[in-house]
Protein backbone atom coordinates (compact mmCIF):
# COMPACT_ATOMS: atom_id res chain seq x y z
CA UNK A 1 0.00 0.00 0.00
CA UNK A 2 2.57 2.47 0.99
CA UNK A 3 4.32 2.07 -2.56
CA UNK A 4 0.97 2.24 -4.36
CA UNK A 5 0.44 5.91 -2.31
CA UNK A 6 4.13 6.98 -3.69
CA UNK A 7 3.30 5.87 -7.10
CA UNK A 8 -0.07 7.51 -6.62
CA UNK A 9 1.73 11.13 -5.46
CA UNK A 10 4.30 10.84 -8.22
CA UNK A 11 1.46 10.72 -11.07
CA UNK A 12 -0.66 13.13 -10.11
CA UNK A 13 2.15 15.38 -9.30
CA UNK A 14 3.64 14.85 -13.00
CA UNK A 15 0.24 15.27 -14.46
CA UNK A 16 -0.22 18.41 -12.72
CA UNK A 17 3.22 19.71 -13.50
CA UNK A 18 2.25 19.18 -17.57
CA UNK A 19 -1.10 20.45 -16.85
CA UNK A 20 -0.13 23.65 -15.88
CA UNK A 21 2.42 23.94 -18.62
CA UNK A 22 1.32 26.09 -21.45
CA UNK A 23 2.92 23.79 -24.43
CA UNK A 24 3.71 19.79 -24.14
CA UNK A 25 6.61 18.15 -25.44
CA UNK A 26 6.92 14.46 -27.01
CA UNK A 27 7.55 13.95 -22.81
CA UNK A 28 4.58 15.33 -22.07
CA UNK A 29 2.64 13.57 -24.75
CA UNK A 30 4.50 10.18 -23.89
CA UNK A 31 3.08 10.85 -20.29
CA UNK A 32 -0.42 11.27 -20.92
CA UNK A 33 -0.47 8.62 -23.68
CA UNK A 34 0.65 6.13 -21.00
CA UNK A 35 -1.64 7.65 -18.05
CA UNK A 36 -4.70 7.18 -20.40
CA UNK A 37 -3.33 3.29 -21.17
CA UNK A 38 -2.69 2.64 -17.51
CA UNK A 39 -5.85 4.22 -16.23
CA UNK A 40 -7.83 1.75 -18.40
CA UNK A 41 -5.74 -1.14 -17.43
CA UNK A 42 -6.37 -0.38 -13.71
CA UNK A 43 -10.42 0.40 -14.38
CA UNK A 44 -12.85 -0.57 -11.42
CA UNK A 45 -15.04 -1.53 -14.76
CA UNK A 46 -12.99 -4.78 -15.46
CA UNK A 47 -14.10 -7.67 -13.67
CA UNK A 48 -12.68 -10.67 -13.07
CA UNK A 49 -14.26 -13.98 -13.93
CA UNK A 50 -15.73 -14.69 -10.43
CA UNK A 51 -16.44 -11.04 -10.20
CA UNK A 52 -18.36 -11.63 -13.49
CA UNK A 53 -20.55 -14.33 -11.91
CA UNK A 54 -21.66 -12.78 -9.07
CA UNK A 55 -23.16 -9.58 -11.20
CA UNK A 56 -24.48 -12.22 -13.10
CA UNK A 57 -26.09 -13.53 -10.24
CA UNK A 58 -27.18 -9.69 -8.55
CA UNK A 59 -28.36 -9.17 -12.07
CA UNK A 60 -30.90 -11.99 -11.53
CA UNK A 61 -31.63 -11.10 -7.78
CA UNK A 62 -32.25 -7.31 -9.02
CA UNK A 63 -34.61 -8.64 -11.70
CA UNK A 64 -36.58 -10.97 -8.73
CA UNK A 65 -36.95 -8.01 -5.71
CA UNK A 66 -37.43 -5.11 -8.09
CA UNK A 67 -39.84 -6.25 -11.07
CA UNK A 68 -42.16 -3.38 -11.59
CA UNK A 69 -40.58 0.14 -11.99
CA UNK A 70 -40.72 2.93 -11.65
CA UNK A 71 -39.59 2.98 -7.84
CA UNK A 72 -38.66 6.84 -8.51
CA UNK A 73 -39.13 9.29 -12.00
CA UNK A 74 -36.39 11.90 -12.95
CA UNK A 75 -37.56 15.21 -13.59
CA UNK A 76 -35.37 17.59 -15.31
CA UNK A 77 -35.12 19.78 -18.41
CA UNK A 78 -31.06 18.81 -18.82
CA UNK A 79 -30.47 14.72 -19.17
CA UNK A 80 -27.40 15.33 -19.69
CA UNK A 81 -24.13 17.43 -18.82
CA UNK A 82 -23.79 18.01 -22.72
CA UNK A 83 -21.60 20.73 -22.19
CA UNK A 84 -19.19 18.96 -19.91
CA UNK A 85 -16.07 17.55 -21.31
CA UNK A 86 -17.21 14.26 -18.33
CA UNK A 87 -20.15 13.66 -21.60
CA UNK A 88 -18.46 14.62 -24.51
CA UNK A 89 -15.05 12.80 -23.51
CA UNK A 90 -16.14 10.57 -20.87
CA UNK A 91 -13.02 8.64 -18.61
CA UNK A 92 -14.64 8.34 -14.99
CA UNK A 93 -17.81 8.30 -16.24
CA UNK A 94 -17.29 4.91 -18.69
CA UNK A 95 -14.17 3.35 -16.49
CA UNK A 96 -15.34 4.08 -12.61
CA UNK A 97 -17.24 1.69 -10.59
CA UNK A 98 -16.00 2.33 -7.16
CA UNK A 99 -17.54 0.60 -4.15
CA UNK A 100 -16.24 -0.38 -0.53
CA UNK A 101 -17.61 -2.39 1.84
CA UNK A 102 -15.81 -0.73 4.90
CA UNK A 103 -17.96 2.76 4.20
CA UNK A 104 -21.22 1.01 3.45
CA UNK A 105 -20.32 -0.95 7.18
CA UNK A 106 -19.15 2.63 9.15
CA UNK A 107 -22.04 3.93 7.45
CA UNK A 108 -24.66 1.37 8.94
CA UNK A 109 -23.03 1.29 12.53
CA UNK A 110 -22.80 5.42 12.36
CA UNK A 111 -26.72 5.92 11.58
CA UNK A 112 -28.05 3.38 13.99
CA UNK A 113 -27.99 0.58 11.37
CA UNK A 114 -31.34 1.00 9.68
CA UNK A 115 -32.76 -0.94 7.23
CA UNK A 116 -34.75 1.83 5.98
CA UNK A 117 -31.53 4.30 5.42
CA UNK A 118 -31.80 5.81 1.97
CA UNK A 119 -28.56 6.66 -0.07
CA UNK A 120 -28.12 9.40 -3.21
CA UNK A 121 -25.07 9.29 -5.17
CA UNK A 122 -24.04 12.15 -7.25
CA UNK A 123 -22.28 11.08 -10.01
CA UNK A 124 -22.53 7.98 -9.67
CA UNK A 125 -20.45 6.89 -13.05
CA UNK A 126 -21.16 3.10 -12.97
CA UNK A 127 -22.93 2.44 -10.05
CA UNK A 128 -21.45 0.28 -8.68
CA UNK A 129 -21.67 2.15 -4.83
CA UNK A 130 -25.14 2.03 -5.65
CA UNK A 131 -25.50 -1.63 -5.91
CA UNK A 132 -23.42 -2.42 -3.09
CA UNK A 133 -26.29 -0.56 -0.67
CA UNK A 134 -28.78 -2.15 -2.56
CA UNK A 135 -26.71 -5.93 -1.93
CA UNK A 136 -27.04 -4.90 1.44
CA UNK A 137 -30.84 -4.24 1.37
CA UNK A 138 -31.13 -0.64 2.01
CA UNK A 139 -32.12 1.87 -1.34
CA UNK A 140 -30.19 3.92 -3.27
CA UNK A 141 -30.27 6.11 -6.22
CA UNK A 142 -27.24 6.94 -8.40
CA UNK A 143 -27.47 10.13 -10.91
CA UNK A 144 -24.66 10.72 -13.63
CA UNK A 145 -24.17 13.31 -15.59
CA UNK A 146 -23.33 11.46 -18.88
CA UNK A 147 -25.07 8.36 -20.54
CA UNK A 148 -22.45 6.91 -21.88
CA UNK A 149 -22.25 3.83 -19.47
CA UNK A 150 -26.27 3.93 -19.48
CA UNK A 151 -25.67 3.48 -23.80
CA UNK A 152 -23.51 0.49 -23.26
CA UNK A 153 -25.20 -0.79 -20.48
CA UNK A 154 -21.69 -0.95 -18.56
CA UNK A 155 -20.92 -1.22 -15.19
CA UNK A 156 -24.15 -1.22 -12.91
CA UNK A 157 -26.63 -0.03 -15.67
CA UNK A 158 -27.30 -2.74 -16.87
CA UNK A 159 -27.59 -4.69 -13.60
CA UNK A 160 -29.29 -2.31 -11.43
CA UNK A 161 -31.33 0.07 -14.18
CA UNK A 162 -34.45 1.43 -11.87
CA UNK A 163 -32.08 2.99 -9.88
CA UNK A 164 -29.92 4.78 -11.83
CA UNK A 165 -30.61 8.11 -13.58
CA UNK A 166 -28.77 10.75 -16.01
CA UNK A 167 -28.96 14.28 -15.37
CA UNK A 168 -26.93 17.08 -15.84
CA UNK A 169 -25.95 18.45 -11.57
CA UNK A 170 -25.08 21.46 -12.49
CA UNK A 171 -28.63 22.20 -13.81
CA UNK A 172 -31.87 22.25 -11.45
CA UNK A 173 -32.94 18.46 -11.26
CA UNK A 174 -35.62 16.51 -9.00
CA UNK A 175 -36.45 13.17 -7.88
CA UNK A 176 -39.40 11.82 -6.74
CA UNK A 177 -40.86 8.17 -5.79
CA UNK A 178 -42.93 6.66 -7.63
CA UNK A 179 -46.29 7.98 -6.07
CA UNK A 180 -45.18 11.35 -7.09
CA UNK A 181 -43.54 12.58 -3.95
CA UNK A 182 -40.18 13.90 -3.87
CA UNK A 183 -37.73 11.84 -2.86
CA UNK A 184 -35.60 12.91 0.06
CA UNK A 185 -32.79 10.97 1.24
CA UNK A 186 -31.27 10.16 4.47
CA UNK A 187 -27.23 10.43 3.14
CA UNK A 188 -26.17 12.24 -0.38
CA UNK A 189 -22.86 10.97 -1.86
CA UNK A 190 -20.74 12.75 -4.21
CA UNK A 191 -16.87 10.93 -5.09
CA UNK A 192 -14.47 13.48 -6.90
CA UNK A 193 -17.35 15.08 -8.01
CA UNK A 194 -17.88 18.97 -6.81
CA UNK A 195 -14.66 20.00 -8.18
CA UNK A 196 -15.86 18.56 -12.01
CA UNK A 197 -17.92 21.29 -12.16
CA UNK A 198 -17.18 24.99 -13.50
CA UNK A 199 -17.58 27.40 -10.20
CA UNK A 200 -20.39 29.50 -11.50
CA UNK A 201 -22.84 26.15 -11.47
CA UNK A 202 -21.73 24.99 -7.86
CA UNK A 203 -24.25 27.00 -6.36
CA UNK A 204 -27.47 24.68 -7.86
CA UNK A 205 -25.36 21.50 -7.46
CA UNK A 206 -24.98 22.05 -3.85
CA UNK A 207 -28.96 22.88 -4.23
CA UNK A 208 -29.45 20.28 -5.63
CA UNK A 209 -28.42 17.98 -2.66
CA UNK A 210 -29.78 19.92 0.14
CA UNK A 211 -33.48 19.61 -2.04
CA UNK A 212 -32.98 15.81 -2.06
CA UNK A 213 -31.87 15.43 1.61
CA UNK A 214 -33.94 14.73 4.80
CA UNK A 215 -33.11 17.59 7.79
CA UNK A 216 -30.78 16.01 9.65
CA UNK A 217 -29.38 14.27 7.02
CA UNK A 218 -25.68 14.11 5.99
CA UNK A 219 -23.48 14.85 2.43
CA UNK A 220 -20.58 12.66 2.20
CA UNK A 221 -17.83 13.15 -0.56
CA UNK A 222 -14.27 13.68 -1.95
CA UNK A 223 -12.83 16.50 -3.28
CA UNK A 224 -9.69 16.43 -5.42
CA UNK A 225 -7.83 19.77 -5.99
CA UNK A 226 -5.26 18.83 -8.73
CA UNK A 227 -5.66 19.82 -12.31
CA UNK A 228 -7.23 16.54 -14.22
CA UNK A 229 -7.37 16.80 -17.96
CA UNK A 230 -6.39 14.95 -20.98
CA UNK A 231 -4.52 17.33 -23.79
CA UNK A 232 -4.69 14.46 -25.87
CA UNK A 233 -8.11 14.58 -26.51
CA UNK A 234 -8.58 18.24 -24.99
CA UNK A 235 -10.86 17.25 -22.06
CA UNK A 236 -10.17 19.40 -19.13
CA UNK A 237 -12.15 17.61 -15.97
CA UNK A 238 -11.27 19.48 -12.87
CA UNK A 239 -12.61 23.04 -13.07
CA UNK A 240 -12.68 24.44 -9.90
CA UNK A 241 -9.67 23.52 -8.14
CA UNK A 242 -10.84 25.39 -4.27
CA UNK A 243 -9.77 24.56 -1.06
CA UNK A 244 -11.89 22.55 1.96
CA UNK A 245 -12.26 26.23 3.52
CA UNK A 246 -14.35 27.53 0.32
CA UNK A 247 -16.28 24.49 0.50
CA UNK A 248 -17.51 24.53 3.97
CA UNK A 249 -18.34 28.40 3.28
CA UNK A 250 -20.38 27.34 0.20
CA UNK A 251 -22.28 24.69 2.13
CA UNK A 252 -22.61 26.74 5.21
CA UNK A 253 -24.46 29.56 3.17
CA UNK A 254 -27.15 26.35 2.45
CA UNK A 255 -27.66 25.10 6.41
CA UNK A 256 -24.76 22.87 6.38
CA UNK A 257 -22.43 22.14 8.92
CA UNK A 258 -19.21 19.49 9.26
CA UNK A 259 -19.27 16.91 11.30
CA UNK A 260 -16.32 17.17 14.22
CA UNK A 261 -15.57 13.80 14.28
CA UNK A 262 -17.02 11.61 11.47
CA UNK A 263 -16.49 7.79 12.21
CA UNK A 264 -14.38 7.27 9.13
CA UNK A 265 -10.89 6.49 8.80
CA UNK A 266 -9.45 7.08 5.58
CA UNK A 267 -9.08 3.48 3.90
CA UNK A 268 -13.36 3.57 4.78
CA UNK A 269 -14.04 5.95 2.04
CA UNK A 270 -15.03 4.94 -1.67
CA UNK A 271 -12.66 7.36 -2.93
CA UNK A 272 -9.26 9.12 -1.68
CA UNK A 273 -9.15 6.11 0.44
CA UNK A 274 -5.32 5.28 -0.32
CA UNK A 275 -6.00 1.78 -0.94
CA UNK A 276 -4.96 1.36 -4.33
CA UNK A 277 -2.31 3.27 -7.08
CA UNK A 278 -5.40 4.85 -8.46
CA UNK A 279 -6.56 6.46 -5.33
CA UNK A 280 -5.01 9.12 -3.63
CA UNK A 281 -4.56 9.60 0.57
CA UNK A 282 -5.79 12.76 1.92
CA UNK A 283 -2.43 13.07 3.93
CA UNK A 284 -0.81 14.08 0.61
CA UNK A 285 -2.54 17.42 1.29
CA UNK A 286 -4.25 18.13 -2.07
CA UNK A 287 -7.66 16.48 -1.27
CA UNK A 288 -9.95 16.04 1.65
CA UNK A 289 -13.35 14.45 2.37
CA UNK A 290 -16.01 16.19 3.49
CA UNK A 291 -18.54 14.81 6.24
CA UNK A 292 -21.40 17.58 6.47
CA UNK A 293 -24.72 17.69 8.36
CA UNK A 294 -27.92 19.68 6.57
CA UNK A 295 -29.32 21.68 9.66
CA UNK A 296 -32.13 22.48 7.51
Amino acid sequence: MKLGRLLNRLVRKTKAYYLRRKRLGPDGWLFFWLFDKADLLLSSRRESPAAHRASLRWKEAYRQRFPAPPYFTMTTDYPVAADSDDHKVPRGSLRDNSANRAFNARLYAWLADRPDLTVLDIGCAGGGFVRSVLEDGRCAVGVEGSDASRRTQSGEWGTSPHHLFTADIGRPFRLNRADGTAARFDVVTAWEVLEHLPEDRVPTLLANIRDHLKPGGYFIGSVDTVPDGNPLTGAVYHLTLRPKSWWLARFAELGFSEVADPPFETSDYVRGNGRTIKDWDPSAGDAFHLVLRYDG
